[in-house]
């Protein structure tokens, strides 16, 4: 083959790959909506399906000072889920270094940065828990939709509108990217090119609170049958750790509390 024939063959090599990814990323709204969805159905199925599941984060949360002006805050996050009623969070960097264990009665905190605990009653399923959390402790969690027991339902309403955008890389990674706005928020999620559709990376926009402050969230180190145990959910305090006294915010009926409630105090501050 000559020069001139090879560069030819090249080059039209080159151009069919363009003009199909062109085609690909040529979908009309109806389709990308589609598309987005079906992703998200399957990512929903396989998540509700894992009797257990554990994963890491590197997250970044924006803060929006009086001023206006923005600062970002970076940790890691570990979660480690067991269906219908225990989950585990570590915390680590951005000033964090602390656990929290829901049980199916209570949810424990324990900071070692401060050498604090503090301990309330909950309901009985990670459904009721993750309402009763946002609603009463006032936490902004943004991986919380995927410990609902069906995760499409959670973040898939009437109003939302958008669907698949294209393929874009995270980290070293290809991910299918989704986008979609609702009222309260608009949130894009990178979904994984495997059978499962695990994320990737999920990003916030929380739209109405004073100068949009945006949550971005990247996945890694899934495991879809971790080995877990009783003990695993078990809140662990070290000797000498101070209780600390929490209140609710009082805007649902709260669950029985057991002896091990503790009296009312200021609220944490959002997660």
């Amino acid at each position: 083959m000559n020069v001139a024939r090879f560069l030819t063959a090249a080059l039209g090599f080159v151009a069919a790959i363009a003009a199909g990814a062109c085609q690909e990323r040529a979908l009309t709204p109806e389709q990308a909506n589609a598309k987005g969805d079906a992703m998200l159905r399957r990512m929903s199925q396989t998540l509700a399906a894992a009797q257990a599941f554990s994963f890491a984060t590197d997250q970044m949360r924006q803060h929006v000072h009086a001023a206006g002006g923005k600062t970002d805050e970076r940790f890691t996050r570990r979660i480690t889920v067991r269906r219908p009623n225990a989950i585990v969070v570590t915390d680590a960097g951005g000033g964090r270094d602390g656990a929290a264990w829901y049980d199916g009665k209570r949810l424990t905190f324990v900071s070692n940065r401060d050498k604090a605990w503090a301990r309330g009653p909950m309901p009985p399923t990670l459904d009721e828990a993750m309402d009763f959390v946002s609603a009463e402790y006032a936490l902004q969690l943004p991986i919380a939709d995927l410990i609902y027991s069906n995760p499409y339902d959670a973040v898939m309403t009437k109003d939302t509108t958008g669907g698949w955008v294209n393929t874009e890389a995270v980290g070293s990674s290809t991910c299918e990217h989704l986008s979609y706005q609702q009222p309260v928020v608009d949130w894009q999620i990178w979904l994984s090119q495997d059978e499962h559709h695990l994320p990737c990376q999920l990003q916030i926009t929380y739209k109405t609170q004073p100068g949009q402050p945006m949550s971005r969230v990247t996945f890694s180190d899934w495991n879809l049958s971790p080995q877990v145990s009783d003990a695993t959910f078990e809140a662990k305090i070290p000797d000498g750790y101070e209780r600390l006294k929490i209140m609710r915010h009082g805007t649902v009926e709260a669950p029985s509390a057991d002896a091990s409630a503790t009296p009312a105090a200021p609220s944490p501050q959002p997660k």
